[in-house]
């Protein structure tokens, strides 16, 4: 089965999915247009958090970092209060209801942290509540110019389907759950992608180039269904795709933004590097200063 195959299967299991729980809110802005004042939280999994990027990261129980994207974001908008409160390992139950576990204690949902006069929320979500290393590790070779074939593997087409159907209602009620504790805030999905390119490199990113392509679909179709909550739960999206061509994980070194299996001492596996964290604020800022 060809890659637009599979993002057909997953496409049609996602929109009858979401189909089912899009009691769509109005969209909403900030609370008090005629104010600039900018009171920002950020919430999320290690996409945000920024594992391993500084020192800072080591010491504190969700691998927080003060290079992640949202610290970037909160420089660039001049924030009056900023609260990072990203995690990594989180899941949208750990933003919305369920403590999470980590080495120095247990985290209270995210979102009870919100403080109530929060002008802007961003939120990176979803990649663990997919497991998406699982999925996509079936892609991966033993050696440099094999090729699993995993984009014509049915188990691994039905398995994508089911994981991106079930996230789609969990990414929605989180942004639900968001909006109903700050209803006047503006709340910022920013999507995945960048890691995968049109290439695999063995043994960075296993992966033939057919099967690459397969994995660059799949987080397509991942963004398909985070841009769909965002916008029947009166959120914006942020597409960080753009830009990222040629600084994928099998790009050379001084021009990679995204770390493969092989990440360096400042960055971790399958994340992105201080470099994408800078693109990724980018992206949200140009948005948020839309």
């Amino acid at each position: 089965m060809k890659t637009v195959g599979v993002r057909a299967a997953v496409t049609a299991a996602v929109v009858a999915t979401v189909a089912a729980v899009s009691l769509a809110l109005p969209a909403t802005t900030s609370g008090d247009p005629a104010s600039s004042t900018v009171r920002y939280v950020a919430l999320g999994d290690s996409r945000a958090a920024g594992p391993s990027l500084d020192r800072i990261a080591a010491t504190n129980g969700c691998n927080r970092s003060e290079l992640g994207y949202p610290n970037l974001v909160a420089r660039g908008v001049h924030a009056t209060s900023f609260l990072n409160l990203s995690c990594s390992g989180a899941r949208t139950e750990n933003v919305t209801n369920t403590p999470q576990q980590t080495s120095t204690g247990a985290m209270a949902p995210q979102i009870d942290r919100i403080p109530p006069d929060t002008t802007l929320v961003t939120l990176s979500i979803g990649g663990n509540d997919l497991r998406w290393p699982t999925l996509v590790s079936r892609c991966y070779t033993s050696g440099p110019g094999a090729d699993a074939r995993c984009r014509t593997d049915p188990a691994l087409t039905l398995d994508a389907a089911a994981a991106l159907a079930d996230l789609a209602p969990k990414v929605w009620s989180t942004l639900v759950a968001i909006r109903a504790k700050v209803p006047f805030a503006r709340i910022v999905l920013v999507g995945h992608g960048g890691l995968f390119g049109d290439r695999g490199c063995w043994p960075n990113l296993p992966l033939s180039d057919a099967d690459a392509a397969w994995a660059t679909g799949f987080f397509a179709t991942v963004n398909g269904v985070l841009a769909t909550a965002a916008a029947t739960a009166g959120a914006e999206y942020v597409d960080v795709v753009p830009g990222t061509q040629g600084h994928d994980a099998c790009a050379a070194p001084d021009r990679r933004w995204f770390e493969g299996r092989q990440a360096g001492p400042s960055a971790s596996p399958l994340h992105p590097n201080a470099a994408g964290m800078a693109h990724m604020a980018q992206r949200v800022l140009d948005v948020v200063r839309r």
